[in-house]
């Protein structure tokens, strides 16, 4: 079972990989709905308790910047339609996983939520990919959470995923996955600071050999998993780590679309050879997510 929790025990590195194609879309979740109701991370209480408040006019300001910029990279955004009472449908990355497979194609696996009020978003992403020809796969029914995207990150070029276990994503969820993807290799990296809940918001994959990364929210073995996929590892510092700079994304290689508060790691990733993509997402990030959590890679 292609699954790895040390570098130790990974026999092979990205370069000895099956090469997937890039994405060439991304699928977006009208904000109409978005508001925060409740506390499902600690990013939705203000400092002095009680939950923040989306401000809606501006979050679709933001919405609809992302989107044209998605666009500006050559990437189709499809959307999909408000549903009332689906608050976090602007979060497509969660529902369901999509993996890029080698030659062409893709499989697509449905998440099982880990709060309830956002299993109707499963239902939703079920239609959109059978429209598009796919036949989603879903992991067995005892098997929960499963948080997609939003756990499960696509190594840039390769056949290999990186999955988070914590809170909203189970080992079990990878274990089954595994099962079922034999050729795919899975680097398991335990989630320890709930603050990082999803691994999406401290790993951004920027190049099969580039990533950004913070470090508090990996163990040792972690990190050495991450040292041994990424030869250049890019440190965030925390104060930009909880302005989500890690929940940046790459979709070319080369322009990276990130949180415009994070200024120390969009001069960093200029010097290493990047364009960084400034991007407002405050409201959003009221809710615990960015630039990575407000889409869903399409193939």
């Amino acid at each position: 079972m292609p699954l790895f929790e040390r570098a130790a025990d990974w026999p092979r590195r990205p370069a000895a990989l099956p090469a997937v194609p890039p994405p060439r879309g991304a699928l977006l979740g009208d904000p109409a709905e978005f508001r925060i109701e409740a506390a499902r991370n600690p990013h939705m209480i203000r400092a002095g308790g009680g939950l923040k408040e989306v401000d809606a006019d501006r979050a679709r300001k933001q919405w609809e910047a992302l989107r044209s910029a998605l666009a500006a990279l050559g990437l189709e955004t499809p959307v999909l339609d408000p549903v009332p009472g689906l608050v976090d449908l602007c979060f497509p990355a969660n529902p369901s996983l999509v993996l890029r497979r080698p030659g062409a194609g893709a499989s697509v696996w449905l998440g099982r939520m880990a709060f309830p009020c956002r299993e109707g978003e499963v239902a939703l992403h079920r239609s959109f990919f059978e429209a598009r020809g796919f036949r989603p796969r879903e992991l067995p029914a005892e098997i929960r959470p499963f948080e997609g995207a939003g756990d499960g990150v696509q190594h840039p070029g390769r056949f290999l995923l990186h999955a988070g276990v914590g809170g909203r994503s189970t080992r079990s969820a990878w274990e089954a996955l595994a099962r079922e993807e034999p050729g795919l290799d899975i680097l398991l990296y335990r989630l320890q600071d709930p603050r990082f809940y999803h691994l999406d918001t401290a790993l951004s994959p920027l190049t099969e050999e580039t990533a950004l990364f913070v470090p508090s929210a990996f163990d040792a073995e972690g990190r050495g998993l991450l040292q041994a996929a990424f030869p250049r590892l890019l440190e965030v510092e925390e104060a930009e780590a909880l302005a989500f700079a890690a929940n940046a994304w790459c979709p070319d290689g080369r322009r990276v679309l990130i949180e415009e508060s994070c200024h120390d790691t969009r001069r960093r990733l200029e010097r290493e050879g990047f364009e960084a993509v400034p991007l407002p997402t405050s409201e959003y990030r009221k809710s615990g997510g960015s630039v990575f959590c407000l889409k869903q890679a399409l193939p």
